[in-house]
């Protein structure tokens, strides 16, 4: 087999057991609690999800990429609406992001009446966090 054809191969099994595996796993728990009420373990938002309001956690972590995109979203977005979105560094708080089945960076919790409506991995629209935190759908 030519060198190039098995390293295309390897780095396609890399790419699959640090990329996909992860996502899938994390999608497998967040659809276990979809629907459920919201787990609490982060003080700060506990009041905010147990009074109904519409809520977004922010999982994050400093030395993430992508998160560092994601961040002056979630910054903006915090000025209009600045009790409704919590940062949450998933190094600080594991239990926290354990709780969300949080197992990648940026990622994000959609939360109403206390329930778990949608939860997203990966880099999120600004218009489509804006459009859940203004009632106007169900989730990024």
């Amino acid at each position: 087999m030519p060198f190039v054809t098995v390293a295309v191969m390897v780095v396609a099994v890399l790419f699959a057991l640090v990329i996909v595996v992860p996502r899938v796993l994390m999608a497998s728990k967040t659809a276990k609690l979809k629907g459920k009420p919201a787990p609490t373990p982060y003080k700060p938002a506990a009041k905010r999800i147990t009074s109904g309001a519409r809520t977004i956690l922010y999982f994050y972590t400093p030395t993430c990429g992508v998160c560092r995109t994601q961040t002056p979203i979630i910054t903006k977005l915090q000025k209009r609406y600045p009790d409704a979105i919590f940062r949450i560094d998933a190094t600080k708080h594991p239990q926290a992001a354990k709780a969300y089945g949080v197992m990648g960076v940026p990622f994000l919790a959609f939360i109403e009446n206390g329930i778990l409506v949608a939860a997203k991995a990966g880099l999120q629209r600004e218009a489509a966090l804006k459009a859940f935190l203004a009632g106007e759908a169900q989730g990024a």
